[in-house]
């Protein structure tokens, strides 16, 4: 009798405990105004696996958004009005052709810089060659290295960068390394021992701590920065280890070096992260030295995460060009996992006899991205979109081709954690010469490609098709 009594009283505690966590996550859920289908996902999970759903959202829900943003202001407010300073006094004349072009119109209204003409950009497929150009760079750095990386593997490529920076602090260069935690976490500060007793600097964005409440696998720093002398920047999809190199495993990347005044915009969100993760202003005049490079490309570096309240700023400029499009739009991504304003763009671009390609890897390294993807194929291809996948390489760039004169290549997915959730970087171009570089790089890339058509899917399987169905319920969450 003692023991059927127990039971029933842990049954009742359990049930109660139950409603205690259903009726005070679901309505922190729906305060948080996510996308529907990510609210209901969660709303469910919460309903049907309390305890589980109670674990997953306090480590994946994003439920410390208001105190990142928050944080986040504080560290923009503190230094918009340095960063401002040296933007105005900086500011070139835009010429008549770009004040014509309706995207250069719309892109300027999305930050406080806008795009920047008499650029210098070069672009690097070739990972070895990337990086033996980054490291020319930091030997070469007489003032100061700055660098953000999500990912920094503690294997040789890794140690040969981390003895670059070595040197240049040897040499009385400062060196600050910014790294996810997350994307970072197999390499322990101990890696860094030898550049931090030289005098460098290292950060972690946003720390895992089980008992902080900040703590969150989500909202990650997935951009790839460096700036060097406030004058040569590097950004892209490339990150620092072998596998980025080409010495490990079937990885394709793209990464640019740029000069001109696109700089100070890298140096700018480099400060306003250093200073999330720090609370150290590093906004002297030092690090925005004056520049007179006369390239011909215009430029525009937009930064994006989940603390914009007001425009998702990359999301918002592909959207935008997507639907204006008059001749093509190539997307080239490894990660595809597209929200519903992107997947109608698409289609309705299609429709309207755009040629709209995407060029996507057979696999990554994450399977349920991978489903979830899949499962737009079908109305993707009905609506007229050609897609292609590459079998034996992994094309981790993400670049984007709109008719010729508009492109960008960056950190960011066509995803809905590249848009939503993570703080990305994408260098936006206007004219002709870059957007001819990537239309010509993307049909080599093309070449190695087999095409997915409708009568290949509909050899699927029925086991390959639930995989799908299932992982698109997720969708919202990957």
């Amino acid at each position: 009798m003692l023991t059927f009594l127990t039971i029933t009283w842990l049954d009742l505690g359990l049930l109660f405990l139950h409603l205690a966590v259903v009726t005070f996550l679901i309505p922190k859920i729906i305060l948080q105004r996510r996308e529907s289908g990510a609210t209901l996902i969660w709303i469910l999970i919460i309903i049907f696996l309390p305890f589980f759903g109670m674990l997953a959202f306090w480590l994946l829900g994003t439920t410390r958004i208001r105190i990142l943003r928050r944080k986040r202001h504080r560290a923009e407010q503190h230094l918009v009005p340095s960063l401002a300073r040296f933007r105005n006094q900086q500011k070139l004349t835009d010429t008549d052709e770009l004040v014509a072009s309706s995207l250069y119109s719309f892109a300027s209204k999305l930050d406080e810089c806008g795009p920047q003409p008499g650029c210098e950009v070069e672009m690097y497929r070739d990972g070895s060659k990337a990086l033996d150009a980054l490291e020319q760079a930091i030997d070469m750095a007489q003032s100061h290295v700055h660098l953000t990386y999500y990912t920094w593997e503690p294997d040789n490529t890794g140690h040969r960068f981390c003895q670059a920076l070595s040197r240049a602090v040897h040499r009385g260069v400062e060196v600050r390394l910014l790294l996810d935690d997350v994307g970072s976490y197999s390499t322990k500060t101990s890696f860094f021992a030898e550049l931090i007793s030289a005098g460098g600097e290292i950060a972690r964005f946003q720390p895992l701590n089980l008992f902080s409440r900040q703590v969150s696998v989500n909202n990650r720093n997935h951009r790839k920065i460096v700036v060097i002398d406030g004058t040569t920047g590097f950004t892209g999809s490339m990150n620092i280890g072998d596998l980025y190199a080409g010495l490990s495993g079937p990885w394709n990347d793209l990464h640019l070096c740029v000069k001109g005044r696109v700089v100070y915009e890298l140096q700018g969100v480099f400060c306003q992260d250093w200073f999330h993760a720090t609370h150290k202003d590093i906004t002297a005049k030092k690090y925005f030295p004056n520049m007179h490079y006369h390239g011909d490309v215009c430029a525009h570096f937009l930064a994006s995460g989940p603390s914009d309240e007001r425009w998702r700023t990359i999301h918002t400029l592909l959207f935008v060009a997507i639907n204006t499009a008059l001749e093509r739009v190539w997307i080239e991504t490894p990660y595809f996992v597209p929200d519903p304003p992107i997947t109608m763009a698409l289609q309705t671009a299609a429709l309207r006899g755009v040629d709209v390609r995407l060029l996507l890897p057979s696999y990554s390294d994450h399977f349920l991205v991978d489903y979830a993807g899949r499962s737009f194929f079908d109305e993707l291809i009905e609506a007229g979109v050609r897609i292609f996948k590459m079998d034996d390489i992994i094309p981790h760039a993400k670049t984007v081709v709109v008719d010729h004169v508009f492109s960008t290549a960056g950190s960011a997915n066509m995803d809905q954690r590249s848009f939503r959730l993570n703080f990305e970087g994408n260098l936006f171009f206007f004219g002709k010469k870059i957007a001819t570089e990537l239309e010509r790089d993307f049909l080599h890339q093309c070449q190695s490609a087999h095409e997915v058509t409708a009568e290949n899917r509909k050899k699927l399987p029925r086991t390959v098709r639930l995989k799908e169905g299932f992982s698109r319920i997720l969708a919202p969450l990957l």
